[in-house]
């Protein structure tokens, strides 16, 4: 934002400007070179509809070839020619609704210079006196580009510097440095309709640019449409953004919800069995340890591992009390009836479609390498891996625990037991596995409090990372 001292050079700026171009304009009459005032007055005219049709663009800025006709009246009427396009220009800009006074004013006065420094020039140079000859008027265009171009350049850019204490040769070289040879081809254009004039007369120069003026009505038509698409596809976009962001959120709380799920699911075993929990989140880390082991690296997929892990006994929740919480030996019939509990599992977790991937795992949690598990007598690879892995970290914290009817065992008679039933009871991939963790898990603390649940990171489409349920 300005300071209050930028404010006042700025204004200062302008003031001196617009000083020095009235000053031009007022000499502009006193080097009067026409009395055809009809062919002055139709030059006048299309120099102001020419920036009446300035496009508009759909940000800030316009483009324009109002200074086409500048450059013509002065190479045909003199300076006066020039000073009074400028103002015809300066009206039709006050019409169109460009009416910041300080900006007409500054615009004005720049403009007014640069017409009167190309009146002089090319009164002194000849130019003006020898337009009949192609090559001459033709230069006399560029000539007038080119003074028109530096006018405006240098002075537009001198105010940003007093504005905005930006550097005069950087707001040059990348606002205006582009726009010069755009300037000396419609120099060049001025210098054709000239030849034109001196040629045929005003009539032909009416009727040439009235095809130009309504073409570029209708360019002004096709951007200022494109221009309200741009602008209706921004807010649209904008509009996107938002909803996008609400998804996110809502898709954070749904996450939250799965994980809320989980918590309510393992609590609800840990009514009936005080054991349950603290196995089952110990269980469900070493699986987790053993998945990255074996190359298992996606969020998703360790998600799955570890929530078959977590819920494998759910199940649980349809076998009676009775059986569950029995201290002695479960007979026949009653081990039948507990071996039901992982298909029980599986339609828990399958009526979840999230949980579904991890409901696999629970069905197949009690099925051996050699075939002789339950329920379905899966046999090696046949059973998902997340349940291989699982039966091996379920067996070392069993093995571990204590329970009512014994105590638990030390960890190196668990990896004994263990290894003593590779290619029987375990896939003997998932022990090598088990033996490169052992010597990190052998020191844990088996009474330490459950970890928290594990939340697999998913990439946020905003940047950072999230945690998913």
């Amino acid at each position: 934002m300005p300071t209050e001292h930028q404010r006042r050079m700025e204004e200062l700026f302008v003031v001196s400007v617009f000083a020095l171009g009235s000053v031009a304009f007022t000499c502009s009459f006193f080097m009067r070179s026409t009395d055809d005032f009809f062919a002055l007055a139709a030059v006048v005219i299309l120099s102001g509809v020419a920036e009446r049709l300035s496009v508009r663009l759909y940000f800030e800025g316009r483009v324009s070839v109002g200074f086409v006709g500048t450059i013509l009246s002065v190479l045909l009427f003199g300076p006066m020619g020039g000073a009074l396009a400028v103002a015809a220009a300066m009206v039709s800009k006050y019409v169109t609704g460009q009416r910041a006074p300080r900006k007409l004013l500054f615009n004005f006065g720049h403009l007014s210079i640069a017409a009167f420094v190309v009146g002089v020039g090319l009164r002194f140079t000849g130019i003006a006196t020898n337009l009949a000859s192609p090559p001459v008027a033709l230069a006399g265009g560029a000539l007038g580009g080119v003074v028109l171009f530096f006018g405006s350049a240098i002075a537009v850019s001198a105010i940003m510097k007093v504005s905005a204490g930006r550097s005069f040769r950087a707001n040059f070289r990348e606002s205006f440095a582009w726009l010069l040879p755009h300037y000396i081809v419609l120099g060049l254009v001025a210098g054709g309709i000239a030849i034109l004039f001196e040629e045929v007369g005003i009539a032909a120069v009416v009727v040439l640019c009235l095809p130009i003026l309504l073409s570029g009505y209708s360019m002004e038509q096709f951007v200022d449409r494109t221009r309200d698409n741009v602008v209706r596809l921004e807010e649209s976009n904008t509009q996107l953004q938002q909803a996008v962001v609400e998804v996110r959120d809502m898709s954070q709380q749904l996450r939250e919800a799965y994980t809320g799920t989980l918590e309510s699911l393992v609590t609800a075993l840990d009514v009936r069995d005080q054991e349950t929990r603290g196995h089952s989140v110990r269980v469900a880390t070493h699986s987790l340890d053993i998945a990255k082991m074996l190359g298992i690296h996606d969020e998703e997929e360790l998600a799955y591992v570890y929530r078959g892990a977590l819920m494998h006994d759910v199940g649980k929740i349809g076998v009676s009390d009775a059986i569950l919480l029995k201290p002695a030996k479960l007979t026949d019939e009653e081990w039948e009836f507990m071996r039901r509990h992982p298909a029980m599992g599986y339609r828990i977790l399958a009526q979840v479609p999230y949980l579904r991937p991890a409901a696999k795992i629970v069905l197949a949690h009690h099925e051996r390498w050699d075939g002789d598990g339950y329920p379905r007598r899966l046999k090696g690879p046949e059973i998902p891996l997340g349940a291989r892995i699982f039966a091996l970290c379920d067996t070392y914290d069993a093995i571990i625990s204590d329970r009512p009817y014994r105590m638990g065992q030390t960890p190196d008679a668990a990896k004994t037991e263990i290894i003593r039933c590779a290619g029987t009871q375990f896939d003997p991939l998932v022990i090598e596995a088990f033996e490169a963790a052992f010597p990190r898990w052998r020191g844990e603390s088996h009474s330490e409090a459950a970890r928290p649940l594990y939340l697999p990171v998913r990439k946020d489409p905003f940047g950072g990372e999230r945690a998913a349920g």
